[in-house]
């Protein structure tokens, strides 16, 4: 599915020129290829379209780019790996009469790795990639920046150069958002919502999560007065996206409004592709809107 849920968000350096044809060319450079008997993972750039356009690999709407991925993961259970250890292991000691060593034990579960891959089962995962030219940033629909820098890295190596940082301000985010609750300010279009966790700065536990709650009653006041600041809340844009803020600047639990998510539904279940394209530039242009103005005010708050 299209719309975000996740947006791990870079900026790209001000002298970082994006061209199409270098970047479609890097795509083609590393496309994806099925794992081999050995490989235990490996991730590949397809179509973003539905029926794998093997000549389309990038979607351009008004200068927003967009990019797919596809990871596949073998998956051998623990439990089968120790069990095919063991049973070598102990078939490797009867015939030497004696203990093995750390070592050889350990060669013999590389042995092991080896003849089970073959019969791993395979898990894919797809992953989305916008290209913003026009703020000039990338942003990636996934969950952490582990898995961001890994698909960026690939994108990097066939570019050969790809400056870009994550999207940062001068103070501590968690400094921000405490004040914003704690003073109960108002920056439309933006409202806080009901879902933030709260933590100690200083001693780094006592984590207080709390869900379906007056943000800015009473009983949250009593955890700012004991030192906690907030490291995630929920913050809905009244004009019909909500998220969760996280204390990194990640936006996770990206939801859309039926009024942005129905605005295309004159365009026929059928019509794979040309939904794919409407349903992008709706998102994106109200995504970057939220981007924008929420970066804006947060940097607004002393």
């Amino acid at each position: 599915m299209l719309w975000f849920k996740n947006a791990i968000i870079y900026q790209l350096n001000n002298d970082t020129l994006l061209n199409k044809d270098a970047i479609e060319n890097a795509l083609k450079s590393h496309l994806f290829t099925p794992c081999g008997n050995l490989d235990t993972t490996k991730m590949g750039w397809v179509s973003p379209y539905h029926d794998n356009n093997d000549d389309a690999f990038i979607i351009d709407m008004q200068g927003h780019l967009l990019l797919r991925i596809k990871k596949e993961t073998k998956i051998l259970p623990t439990p089968v790996i120790k069990q095919a250890l063991l049973e070598k292991i102990d078939k490797q000691e009867h015939a030497l009469s004696r203990k093995l060593t750390k070592n050889e034990k350990a060669t013999l579960k590389d042995e092991v790795m080896i003849d089970l891959m073959p019969r791993a089962f395979s898990k894919y995962n797809h992953y989305w990639l916008w290209i913003d030219t026009q703020n000039k940033r990338i942003i990636v629909d996934c969950s952490s920046f582990k898995q961001a820098e890994d698909i960026l890295a690939i994108l990097r190596k066939e570019l050969g150069s790809l400056a870009l940082t994550p999207l940062s301000i001068d103070k501590p985010l968690e400094q921000i958002m405490t004040t914003w609750v704690k003073e109960n300010l108002s920056f439309p279009p933006f409202i806080l919502g009901d879902q933030a966790e709260l933590k100690d700065p200083l001693e780094g536990n006592g984590i207080i999560n709390c869900k379906n709650q007056e943000i800015t009653g009473d009983e949250m006041r009593v955890h700012f007065d004991s030192g906690k600041w907030v490291t995630k809340i929920k913050i809905i844009d009244e004009r019909g996206v909500s998220f969760i803020i996280n204390n990194d600047l990640t936006f996770k639990r990206i939801k859309f409004d039926s009024i942005i998510l129905d605005e295309n539904e004159d365009i026929g279940s059928d019509e794979f592709d040309k939904r794919l394209e409407a349903d992008f530039i709706i998102m994106a242009n109200s995504l970057a809107n939220t981007i924008n103005d929420f970066y804006i005010t947060i940097n607004k708050i002393i």
